[in-house]
């Protein structure tokens, strides 16, 4: 979607009154009282590519594909947008001028990290999301020939974000940690290659949520809805479930919930029998945290607070690197 055809929306295009309109860096979402249409921007960035409308059409069946395993009560269909009179409205007839995503909505006050600024999460509500994770786990798409999986891949990974982060050596951080920071990870890849190997071949690379933190969960008094899950770019959300768990548990720990960020691997690794994650643990947690520390990093030079969120991703990083053995 571009400007003009946003400029085309109003109360009569979604049947009822828009009651706020959303913005991230790839999408608008529009809200009314009962519904969310998500509406993909005419934008092509390095990793994400929607530059076309027939490609938003495709991403946005992928999106409904994928978050559909996840909560099919939120996910509803995708719809076109079509012209009536000068005006942008939803309708199957006529040519399609754009697509939205159809969800139902949930009030913002259940988002999970709302809830646990207010000690509303407990161990019973970790033990289910893990739940629903492995089921999501066990029907999604696994990689068994390594194409996003192998080693070399992720060492590119890794080190793309540490090339980010090296601009605050020395005003956020100092050059020996940074060093610490890099090589602890690099020995630990390097000494557990067979591993990586083992859990390729295992399945264990597959196509995950991508972005499992506690920003993107409903915890409501009826049900647990994970949304919002990465559908534009196979090589950041096929990865190792690992990876996956590593992700919600570091954003628990970064909240400082780390017995609850415990409860919640626990479950996981209890339910599925995969006793590896243990030990890539500590790994995938510090690579999660240099993955914010890096986005942050991108707002850094605008947004003093978001330069404050790069530093303590990146010493949290740190500390995660100092456990590994």
């Amino acid at each position: 979607m571009n400007e003009h055809l946003k400029s085309l929306i109003d109360d009569n295009t979604f049947n009822e009154p828009i009651e706020e309109i959303k913005e991230t860096h790839i999408s608008y979402i529009f809200l009314t009282k009962n519904y969310a249409y998500k509406i993909k921007k005419d934008a092509k960035y390095s990793f994400l590519d929607y530059s076309t409308l027939d490609k938003r059409e495709f991403y946005c069946r992928e999106e409904l594909r994928i978050n559909k395993l996840l909560s099919p009560e939120i996910y509803i269909k995708v719809s076109s947008l079509t012209d009536k009179e000068g005006r942008l409205i939803l309708s199957n007839d006529g040519l399609p001028l754009e697509y939205t995503v159809v969800m139902k909505r949930i009030p913002e006050k259940y988002i999970m990290r709302n809830l646990l600024e207010k000690n509303k999460i407990n161990k019973d509500i970790l033990e289910e999301i893990a739940i629903k994770i492995l089921a999501f786990h066990k029907r999604t798409k696994v990689d068994y020939h390594g194409k996003y999986g192998s080693v070399q891949n992720f060492k590119n990974n890794l080190m793309d974000n540490f090339k980010d982060l090296e601009c605050f050596i020395g005003d956020l951080f100092s050059n020996d940690e940074f060093n610490i920071l890099v090589a602890r990870n690099l020995d630990f890849i390097n000494s557990n290659i067979l591993l990586f190997d083992k859990r390729v071949k295992k399945g264990k690379i597959l196509e995950t949520h991508g972005d499992l933190h506690s920003g993107n969960i409903f915890v409501t008094p009826e049900n647990i809805y994970i949304f919002d899950a990465i559908e534009f770019n196979p090589a950041i959300n096929t990865t190792d479930v690992a990876a996956e768990i590593a992700f919600l548990c570091m954003d628990l720990e970064f909240l400082g919930k780390d017995e609850l960020s415990r409860i919640f691997s626990n479950k996981y690794i209890s339910e599925s029998g995969d006793k590896e994650i243990e030990k890539l643990l500590s790994f995938y947690k510090g690579y999660r945290a240099c993955v914010r520390a890096k986005v942050n990093g991108y707002r850094a030079a605008v947004d003093r607070s978001a330069k404050e969120l790069t530093k303590k991703y990146f010493y949290l990083a740190l500390k995660y690197a100092e456990e590994l053995q």
